[in-house]
This record gives structure tokens, C-alpha cells and sequence, in this order.
């Protein structure tokens, strides 16, 4: 039976390198995908700022167009007061003058918002552009290194597999089967007995139990967590380490 016990434990120590491996092996596809996320959402920032800088131009375009056609309307108003044949007709000039004057000031108030807008999301546009730049490079060696990364991880699980194939052979059958069938519910399914109390739940393993561990002589399970539990004279006279 202790040969046994030491198979399990060499399996267990197996199956948990291969738990580890696969576990980062399935963190990569993880990190490589928040970075994606992280691109696809400042792209879509910037295609919002590339939207928001086109309108702004247009505004532009529009307001320019518009004030050109107040100054000529303001020129043709200061013609008319220039050519006023009496004071009625040069206060109404005067007053033509005075309303595009105002529109002109609000127009031109109006462009250099626009103007602001335009500069400011141009320059918002440049640095996000640059940071996904950079964002793309950090992908692609991330690909690089993570594809250099997943091969070693593959190579070094088929090892590890190969070597848990040649402990499992040896086990009896019914402690195979046990350990299997623990081992769905929780990776370490094999833990020394620790002064009394089993090493994965840390419960008290009530007295009879702990005797019979001790003994040596047949597999046993902690009543409260089924763990398969073992008896580890140097843990417990202290020249070990806890599980």
C-alpha cells in the first residue's frame, strides 16, 4: 500500500505541472485578446474623431463661405452710407451696417470654435493613432513570443504526459479509479495526514480514521473533503513542511 501511496503522490505532482501548463496556455489566448479589445476600442475612437474632424471642417468651409458674404455685404452697406442723399438713407445704411457687423462678429466667434475643435481633434487623432501604432507592435511580438511560448508549453505537456502514463500503469485499479474521480472535483487529490487533521481540508480526522491512516496499510479518505489521505511521518514529527 505504500507503494501505492508513493505512485499517487508521483502522479498527483505530474497531473498538477500539467493543471499549471495548461492553465497558462489558456491565459494566452486571454492576453492576446484584451489586447485586441483594447485596439478595436481606440479604433473606433478614432473613427469618431475622424468623423467629428470632418464635420468641423465642413462647419469651417460653411462659416468661411459665410462671412465672405457678410464683408461683401458690408462693403456694399458702407457704399450705400458713403452715397446717402440724406440722413434718412444714411441711418438706414447705418443700420444695415451695424446688424452685419454683429452677424459678422457672431460668425467669426463661431470659426474659431470651429477652428479649436478642428486643431484639437486633429492632435487627439495623431497621438491615438500613435498609441495604436504602438499598441500593433506590442500585438504582433506578443503573437511572436506567445507562438514560441505555446510550443514549448505543448512539447513539455506531451513529456509530462507520457510520464504520468507510465505512473498510472502501475497503479491497482480501484486506486485509480478513486483518484480520478476526486480529481474532477479538485486538483490535489492526494494530502498527508498533519497531527491529526487532514493536509487539504485542514478538518480534524476523527481518531479511528486517523489511526487506521497510519497503519498504512489501505487506502483512506477524509470524511470530510474525500480527499485520499496518507500518513507522512516526517510532517508529522515536524522534520517536514505542511501540505
Amino acid at each position: 500500500m505504500l507503494q501505492q501511496i508513493a505512485l499517487l503522490e508521483q502522479l498527483q505532482n505530474v497531473d498538477l505541472k500539467i493543471h499549471e501548463s495548461q492553465s497558462k496556455l489558456n491565459k494566452i489566448p486571454d492576453d492576446l485578446s484584451q489586447v485586441k479589445v483594447q485596439m478595436d476600442e481606440l479604433y473606433e475612437k478614432i473613427e469618431r474623431d475622424r468623423t467629428t474632424l470632418k464635420e468641423a471642417e465642413k462647419w469651417r468651409v460653411e462659416h468661411e463661405k459665410a462671412i465672405d458674404m457678410q464683408q461683401a455685404l458690408l462693403a456694399k452697406s458702407k457704399g450705400k452710407l458713403a452715397t446717402a442723399r440724406n440722413e434718412r438713407e444714411a441711418n438706414a445704411a447705418q443700420r444695415e451696417i451695424d446688424t452685419i457687423r454683429r452677424a459678422l462678429s457672431e460668425r467669426e466667434e463661431e470659426a474659431i470654435h470651429i477652428l479649436e475643435v478642428v486643431e484639437q481633434t486633429g492632435e487627439s487623432i495623431k497621438q491615438k493613432e500613435d498609441m495604436y501604432s504602438k499598441l500593433q507592435d506590442a500585438f504582433k511580438d506578443m503573437e511572436v513570443e506567445s507562438g514560441k511560448q505555446v510550443e514549448g508549453m505543448k512539447t513539455q505537456v506531451k513529456k509530462l504526459e507520457t510520464e504520468r502514463k507510465k505512473i498510472a500503469k502501475n497503479l491497482d485499479q480501484p486506486t485509480s479509479l478513486l483518484y480520478e474521480k476526486i480529481r474532477q472535483r479538485q486538483p490535489r487529490a492526494v494530502v498527508a495526514a498533519v497531527r491529526g487533521t487532514c493536509g487539504g481540508c485542514h478538518m480534524i480526522l476523527p481518531p479511528q480514521i486517523y489511526n487506521l491512516i497510519q497503519r498504512q496499510d489501505r487506502i483512506l479518505q477524509c470524511p470530510s473533503c474525500f480527499r485520499i489521505v496518507y500518513y507522512d511521518e516526517a510532517i508529522t514529527s515536524g522534520k517536514g513542511g505542511d501540505e
